[in-house]
Formats: structure tokens, sequence, C-alpha cells
């Protein structure tokens, strides 16, 4: 279905996919989506950033053979953030879902997602995310944030009911992504799930596990298989970056400190790392650029600031005593740096810098 030819009906979900070069992960990808329990009470909307692949032209294919289904290209690469936003701007659902193709869902999702939301009285909820060929737990969302403002997963033997931050797939109540301004097309890459739940938080919603809701990711594995730390000097600035923006953005007074914190953090991430992988551009790269960014994009957190007054109900000191966890939220990170070393690629080209 042509955009430009949406009816008013409605919907109960509207699934908004971001593709960007995803060909290899479509054909288990579309059959989970048909084989949804409530596929028919499902909008699906594919978001195609300017993919080289061959995959835009498979998803409009696709779409045009489901009645429920829309392709909306972007004419551009928007990153998942700005591709999200392009999509939920034409959504009619109830709810919306974000997703990458790089996934499959498990029959039951959408329906316990809805379910879980529903009986809970939350309007934002978090799917349990698994490995793409097994049932080992990948992410499950954040309990809480460490002393660096770093998030931290729940621990596995209790049971958590209220989250701070979604994992990697955000499922809101569409009114409620209006009235947040929905993802900061900003940070283009990483964090955009954190601080959209640091926002829904602070306006008084709450995040709820939706334990049953299975989705099964393609994305690096919860460690257990890893053989090697690899990353990349770009992948660091947006990670980097994006952390201290979110903490500028949306602590009001006190928890402004981990903006100090999470400096330390990153200064001593930049010494060691240029210091294993013997390669002094990644101190630029992990630290100087991501400083420079935030400094660059000082007005856009003035006014994000300021949006955030007017939707504010819940002040630093609440959030502090309901979401600090002692601990340390890279500790993987940390051992895996132990066990392999670490390995540094150059840096690839992105559209935002």
């Amino acid at each position: 279905m042509d955009p430009s030819n949406a009816t008013n009906q409605s919907f109960l979900v509207s699934v908004v996919v971001v593709n960007y070069n995803c060909k290899k992960w479509l054909d288990r990808f579309f059959p989970s989506l048909r084989a949804q329990t409530i596929f028919d009470h499902t909008e699906i909307i594919m978001v195609d950033n300017t993919s080289r692949d061959g995959s835009a032209e498979i998803c409009e294919r696709e779409m045009a053979a489901w009645p429920n289904g829309v392709f909306l290209p972007t004419g551009g690469n928007y990153g998942f953030g700005g591709g999200s936003n392009r999509g939920a701007k034409i959504a009619r659902g109830k709810y919306l879902f974000f997703l990458n193709p790089d996934v499959w869902l498990e029959p039951n999702c959408l329906e316990e997602l809805v379910r879980r939301a529903e009986d809970n009285k939350a309007k934002v909820a978090c799917p349990l995310v698994l490995d793409y060929d097994s049932d080992t737990v990948q992410v499950v969302g954040a309990s809480g944030f460490d002393l660096f403002g770093c998030l931290i997963a729940p621990r596995p033997d209790r049971r958590v009911d209220r989250l701070f931050a979604i994992g990697t797939f955000f499922f809101i109540e569409r009114e409620l992504f209006q009235k947040l301004g929905g993802f900061d097309e900003e940070l283009f890459l990483y964090s955009e799930e954190m601080d959209l739940s640091w926002r829904a938080c602070m306006a008084g919603e709450w995040i709820t596990m939706a334990g049953s809701a299975r989705i099964h990711h393609q994305g690096a594995s919860s460690g257990e298989r890893a053989v090697e730390n690899r990353t990349n000097e770009t992948k660091r600035f947006y990670a980097n970056r994006n952390q201290l923006l979110v903490i500028f953005k949306n602590a009001q007074f006190l928890l402004l400190v981990l903006v100090l914190s999470q400096t330390m953090l990153i200064t001593a991430e930049a010494v060691v790392g240029a210091f294993l992988a013997r390669r002094l551009s990644f101190i630029y790269w992990s630290l100087l650029k991501p400083l420079a960014g935030c400094w660059r994009l000082r007005r856009h957190i003035f006014e994000q600031r300021r949006k955030n007054h007017l939707i504010r109900q819940h002040g630093d000191w609440w959030i502090l005593r309901h979401f600090f966890r002692f601990g340390i939220g890279r500790w993987m990170d940390v051992k895996r740096v132990f066990k392999f070393g670490i390995k540094i690629d150059k840096s690839w080209l992105a559209t935002k810098s």
C-alpha cells in the first residue's frame, strides 16, 4: 500500500520497521510477522533509509501484497530514530512497536505486549530479546543506572515489574510517543531507547517487562559465544557522545553530576583503548570528538531541556530513589577487554557527525 493511499482505518498495533541494507534477514522476518496471532489487527510500516542491497525493492513488493502493509522510502539515511519518527507520523495503531528487520518474532509476541501493557495499565512495554538462533537471553531491559549513568540489567534472581529503560525494541502507546516528541534524531545511532525511556519516566509513565513477548535478534550475543572484542572508532564516537547527550538533556539538576562521572569513564576507555590497540587516534574518536559533539549540539540540548520541563512530573530525586543501582553497567565490556583484549577498526562513513 502507498502511504498516500492510507485510509482512516485504525489498528491495535502499528509495527514500524526501519530497514537499511537488511536483505539477508527478510526471509525469516516477514513470515514471523505474518504468523502473529493479532496480524489482522496490526499495521506494518516498512521504512527504508535508502538501502542499496536490493532490500528496498523486496520490502516494497511485500508491502504492496499485504492489505495492512505500507512502504515508506525516506530518500536518505536518517538513522533508526529518524526513520522511526517518519513511520510513526503515518501510523494508525493504538500502540507503536519499533523494529529493525534483523529479528524474528514468536507468534504471540505482539499479543503479549498488548496484554501485558493493558493488564498493568502501562503505556510502555519491553519484550524479552533472545539470541537469533537460540533461547539465550540477550536483552531484558534496564532496571536502573549506575554511578556513571550507564544502564544496569535486572538481576536474574529478582523479578522486576518496573524498568527504567527499554533494552532494544520500543513498544509504546502512540499518543504518549507523540507527547514525548518521538525519538531524538540528533542521536542517529545508539541510546535512542534510553533517551525515550527516561523521558517517559520523568513524564510520570512507567515501563513494564513483558517476558512472554519473545523476539529473537541477530545483534551481539549475550557473551558466551564471543571469540573477540571488536569495535570501531565511529561506534565509540556515537556511543560515548550520545551517552553524554542523554544525561545533558534529561537530568534536571542533581543528576547532572553523571556528566562528570561519565566523562571520567570515557576518558579511561580512551586511554586504555589507545594503549591496548596502539592507536592514538582512538582518544580523539572516543573522547575528544564526543565532547566536541556535545558542545556543537548545545542549542539542541537547551531546547530539549525546555521541552522536558513542560512534561516533567518526576524530578531527579525521584529518579535517583527508584532507579539508581549499585554496580557497573559496563562490567561485561570490562570482562571482554581482560579476556580478549580489544581490536579497533577505523571509522566508517556515517551521515551525521
